[in-house]
């Protein structure tokens, strides 16, 4: 056999393996998914107490009403850095006669002393809490003494999404907890979502972040009715899509079955990045006995880091995919893309662009399967590296198409026209940059929320915008004209290539966000690519009668 057939058999013997163990970590997932499809519903017991005077409700009233409507649980916050300690609500002895769970949240635990813990463990003892949520600004040690009440009395803990995680992390782990994530409006938005709004967050929520329990705040600003109304209408468009209520031990959380094993982990990273260097290293440098050796050695590192820090190898191992990943995708479409053969077709960057998104699915759900675990499913531990898979990945695929010569800047004449494209393409790359995380002086603008919601309700999954918008129609471009014109439009080509693997980068992405199911990420993924084909038709076919004209004037 020679060198070049034994390295393709090696290759092809370690994509085998990755797609096996992919497949069954995927049916895992899946499993895990729509194991669980129950989730409750919460009240803040201040919203309670601030609003049955003005409803003309008792506070038991109000709260009998609101149990009737679906929620089940009423969350009694307390601040253990005020004065007066804790001073139990009359309403709790009440609540114990009615199907009310009672839930507790603790919130600067940063100040807390042994006697504020003594305190606290007297009042939970009183509270007979259901659902304990404990919070601080740094994360605490929490004394033995409150662990092990948690721990002897089963109770759940609440992850609050978007705050530190490190202290239910710890709990959960040493005393054996289940774990729900809470969605909550924050204080600032509250009365000032409309209803579609209202109902859009906490059903996404819910069938998008697998969230467990969703807070719903009781304004004084609308009228009681509209508010259990719409309430009522969150549980019916969430049964249509087959999540129901539950009681709060049988909802969406920690059940044990999504941890993957060491051994499938490191296999799934060494034979992943085996079958990445078969592909981007030349032949002549790679023998088929040099890349078992560079496999069972990743594999033998992966497995000792799986030992001594578990949690941050198996990010490392993601996040080396994640980058490397769009880089292989190029090596693919150059050595293999029908877009660069003789005489390509007009059809041709359509099927290129299946391929490779094809190609970016896989590795994807490579990396939701290495991570496949609670602490990420649950987002108790939060994977570092979507942001640096984003981005970095554009800048190595820059360097790498000028090495392989598929930019020539010598070629290209610089003037006021191309430096103006450059600064545009500076500006979006820094938009993308600064919208693809939580900053407030980015938000949306009403019109695009009102796309984002009419996308959800036509589609149930949004598509995002840098793939069918900018992404997937560049891609189109850049295939057809890099397969037809190879040493002109160099800064062209050079714009639509960064901006057109953008697209193929953020479905990478899509399935680093592992809370998200990866059946929403999937259809996420196939709505981007449709409409991105779709819109890439259009341009196309804007630049054929460009094209069509250019020549005419020319001929």
């Amino acid at each position: 056999m020679n060198k070049n057939k034994s390295v393709k058999v090696t290759a092809l013997l370690l994509a085998l393996i990755v797609l096996a163990l992919t497949a069954y970590q995927v049916t895992k997932r899946l499993r895990w998914d729509f194991g669980t499809k129950q989730y409750s519903v919460a009240v803040r017991y201040e919203d309670i107490e601030r609003a049955s005077p003005i409803f003309g409700e008792t506070e038991l009233g109000l709260t009998e009403k609101l149990v009737r409507t679906g929620a089940e649980i009423v969350l009694f916050r307390e601040n253990i850095g005020s004065e007066g300690g804790f001073a139990p609500p009359e309403l709790v002895s009440e609540l114990k006669n009615t199907n009310a769970t009672r839930g507790l949240e603790v919130t600067n635990l940063q100040l807390a002393k042994e006697k504020d813990y003594r305190e606290l463990l007297d009042y939970m003892k009183k509270l007979e809490p259901e659902f304990v949520v404990l919070r601080g600004l740094s994360s605490p040690n929490i004394p033995d003494f409150i662990g092990n009440w948690l721990g002897e009395n089963d109770l759940v803990l609440g992850a609050v999404e978007f705050r530190n995680q490190e202290t239910v992390r710890r709990l959960a782990k040493e005393e054996d907890l289940q774990v729900v994530r809470l969605h909550r409006v924050f204080d600032k938005e509250v009365g000032t979502l409309t209803p579609v709004e209202k109902k859009a967050r906490y059903e996404r929520a819910v069938q998008e972040r697998n969230i467990g329990i969703i807070e719903y705040r009781i304004t004084t600003n609308s009228d009681l009715a509209e508010q259990l109304d719409i309430l009522s209408s969150i549980q019916e468009n969430l049964s249509a899509t087959g999540y129901e209520i539950g009681e709060l031990e049988t909802v969406r959380g920690a059940n044990g079955d999504g941890r993957t094993r060491a051994f499938v982990a490191a296999l799934l990273l060494s034979g992943s990045l085996g079958l990445f260097l078969a592909i981007l290293i030349p032949e002549t440098y790679l023998s088929a006995g040099r890349l078992i050796v560079l496999t069972v050695l990743s594999f033998v590192g992966f497995m000792i880091g799986s030992l001594v820090l578990p949690i941050l190898t198996v990010q490392a191992g993601a996040l080396i995919l994640a980058v490397s990943a769009p880089l292989v995708v190029y090596k693919l479409v150059l050595q293999y893309g029908k877009s660069f053969r003789e005489d390509p077709g007009i059809i041709d960057p359509f099927l290129d662009l299946i391929l490779l998104s094809f190609f970016s699915t896989l590795v994807g759900l490579i990396i939701s399967s290495v991570m496949l675990d609670e602490v990420f499913l649950l987002k108790l531990q939060q994977f570092r590296g979507v942001k640096v898979s984003l981005f970095f990945p554009l800048l190595i695929m820059v360097i790498a198409a000028f090495y392989r010569g598929s930019f020539r800047p010598s070629e290209i004449k610089f003037d006021y026209k191309k430096a103006l494209l450059g600064t545009l393409l500076l500006g979006l790359f820094l938009f993308l940059l600064f919208r693809s995380g939580n900053f407030t002086f980015l938000r949306s603008t009403e019109l695009e929320e009102a796309i984002r919601r009419w996308l959800e309700n036509v589609l149930f999954v949004r598509p995002r915008f840098k793939e069918f918008v900018l992404g997937h129609p560049s891609l189109i471009a850049w295939l057809y004209i890099a397969g037809r014109y190879r040493k002109k439009f160099q800064l062209c080509k050079l714009a639509l290539f960064l901006v057109g693997f953008i697209g193929q980068i953020s479905i990478i992405n899509t399935f680093a966000h592992i809370h998200t199911p990866v059946t929403v990420s999937l259809i996420r993924t196939a709505n981007g690519l449709a409409g991105g084909l779709i819109l890439g038709a259009i341009l196309l076919l804007l630049i054929v009668g460009g094209e069509y004209l250019w020549k005419l004037q020319k001929g």
